[in-house]
């Protein structure tokens, strides 16, 4: 199966069609949470907060870190004098808290790839509170791409640890692209990790179709390089521990590019592995961490079973020292996302080899026999759909007979100690 490679993807898109949003339907003004049951615990934090819009309105809730809550909004605005989505993601918080919301609103303001997530602007809300019309807190809300496939480190419990490795390749590449963009706008992320990837469908059109392209969330850390905030670059901390990089730990090094390829780096470990980064050392508190990562000469492990392009890639993005660390425009160019491995190669010949076979099956039948054998086929095939189908919808039903922290988008680690 031939493969995209790291110019393809740079290549592929017309800037006036990659960010097009979609057609929107008129809106029913049944009430959606008539469908959402609640728990007694979570009542009071969840509904009271739900944002109110007149050009869009909150469908189901997708989770809830610290600093924010997360929800999944369709569109009520006809017409195109909107320029929203049909669905959209909704952050929301108090305006008082609204420091990492408000950040990642001036950058995503003005990133304009479809390898990072769309943004749609801001809005702020009254909080609802059918309690009282007193003292209503003001809500911060950033609108943003509605990405169906969840973030990657859901995906990787989808698939128990096991993503296709062409997938894996094709992330990473993804990633890696729109790194090169933000880098090339002076901007630092400071928090890749598995949770801040969202895949996207590729065609838009078809939002059940199971190929997926990864892009860029999170930003309510990064820093932009000259800025005043990032000074000398001396002595910044930013990001989640786990993913931290030496230097940035030490905090004895200027804060670079380098530090998000590192991050990149056990992010793509984590995909090829399905193990978090660092797990081999257990359960490790902030101290334990600083110790391993900034003050050791320890790098994440990379597994022998891995092809020898892939160990080289990595060991190419988790190098101590930033100064022998691939910059990414490096990276792009490395074989390993340029080209299948041998052992792969063989596999995928040997599944052809099948393929060939099977097409064989009724050779030398008559035409009108092969009509009908091919009807049955087709016919158990949309058996077989409806029955997924129906499966799903029972699941999503059940899914959301409890509103609980969706795992698709980002949310705090306890373990992880954000910084």
């Amino acid at each position: 199966m031939p493969r995209s490679t790291s110019s393809d993807r740079l290549g592929r898109w017309d800037d006036e069609d990659w960010n097009r949003p979609h057609k929107k339907p008129k809106y029913s003004q049944e009430n959606p949470f008539s469908k959402m049951s609640v728990t007694e615990d979570e009542a009071d934090s969840s509904i009271i907060n739900i944002p109110e819009s007149n050009r869009w309105i909150v469908t189901r809730s997708l989770g809830k870190s610290s600093q924010y809550s997360v929800y999944l909004a369709e569109c009520t605005v006809d017409g195109d004098e909107e320029d929203l989505p049909l669905e959209m993601v909704i952050k929301s918080t108090e305006m008082l808290k609204a420091d990492l919301l408000e950040n990642e609103e001036r950058f995503l303001s003005h990133l304009k790839s479809p390898f990072v997530v769309s943004f749609y602007g801001y809005e702020t809300t009254l909080e609802k509170n059918e309690k009282t019309t007193f003292e209503r807190k003001v809500i911060y809300n950033t609108i943003h791409e509605y990405c169906q496939g969840g973030s990657i480190a859901n995906h990787i419990k989808r698939h128990n640890g096991n993503i296709p490795k062409d997938d894996v390749r094709q992330f990473a590449c993804d990633i890696l692209v729109g790194l090169k963009y933000i880098h090339g706008e002076k901007i630092i992320h400071c928090d890749i990790k598995p949770k801040n990837i969202l895949l996207a469908c590729e065609d838009p059109r078809f939002s059940s179709s199971d190929r997926f392209m990864a892009k860029i969330s999170g930003f309510g850390k990064a820093i932009e390089k000259g800025s005043v905030e990032y000074g000398d670059g001396l002595g910044h901390h930013r990001g989640s521990v786990r993913y931290l990089s030496p230097e940035e730990l030490r905090g004895d090094m200027v804060l670079d590019y380098g530090s998000d390829v590192w991050a990149y780096g056990c992010l793509v470990l984590e995909m090829l592995t399905g193990e978090r980064v660092w797990e081999e050392y257990g359960k490790l508190g902030w101290e334990g961490m600083v110790s391993l990562i900034g003050e050791s000469d320890a790098v994440p492990r990379i597994p022998d079973y891995l092809s020898e392009t892939a160990k080289d890639f990595l060991s190419k993005c988790l190098e101590r020292d930033p100064a022998k660390r691939w910059s990414v425009d490096s990276l792009l160019e490395h074989q390993y996302l340029k080209w299948i491995d041998e052992e792969e190669e063989e596999e995928e010949e040997g599944e052809e080899f099948e393929e060939g076979e099977d097409e064989d099956v009724y050779y030398g039948i008559g035409d009108a026999q092969v009509e009908e054998y091919e009807a049955n086929l087709e016919i158990a095939e949309a058996f077989q759909e409806e029955e997924e189908a129906y499966e799903d919808e029972e699941e999503e039903q059940e899914e959301q007979e409890e509103i609980e922290l969706d795992e698709d988008y980002p949310k705090a680690d306890s373990e992880d100690d954000d910084i």
